[in-house]
């Protein structure tokens, strides 16, 4: 059994990005994200949500094949921190997924970081499938990131999001 953690960090406003997107934007964003997720993520064909409270969301998720979990389809509780953090608990395997919201020097250097903890209870440590699930996941996890932070870019300017 292995538990793969990751982290990937990306930022919001890197140099020449348009429109410059701020905190207000990313976390109407990111509420969007939890609801609707295929909207952002490739992997997921569908979603629905179950139950919303002001910090709690929970849903039933559906992945594309061989995207997702075994049967495709997962339930995930969802800590909401406004306006820095989303917390993705999966109900039916307990992978664990955070979407932080991070500033540094000043309210434009904005960043996004997904943590990721994935059970595999099936992989060997140490093996070659280990490695291969790893880097399969790295890689997703970093198309993620950036889907993510190019979709609110285009919800800010299409209108979608911001506008309040």
């Amino acid at each position: 059994m292995v538990l793969l953690i990751q982290s990937q960090t990306l930022p919001f406003n890197p140099p020449g990005a348009e429109p410059v997107l701020n905190l207000s934007q990313i976390w109407e964003a990111l509420l969007l994200k939890c609801r609707k997720p295929e909207d952002f993520l490739a992997p997921i064909s569908g979603s629905e949500v179950l139950e919303e409270t002001d910090t709690l969301i929970r849903r039933s998720v559906t992945f594309k094949s061989g995207m997702g979990p075994p049967g495709g389809k997962s339930r995930e509780d969802i800590d909401l921190r406004k306006p820095w953090k989303a917390d993705f608990r999966n109900l039916d395997n307990g992978s664990f997924i955070s979407n932080i919201v991070s500033q540094g020097q000043d309210e434009r250097d904005l960043h996004l970081t997904f943590y990721f903890e994935w059970p595999f209870p099936n992989i060997e440590a140490g093996s070659a499938e280990e490695k291969e699930t790893s880097d399969q996941l790295w890689n997703r996890a970093k198309e993620s990131v950036q889907s993510t932070i190019d979709h609110t870019r285009t919800l800010v300017k299409e209108g979608k999001v911001g506008t309040a």
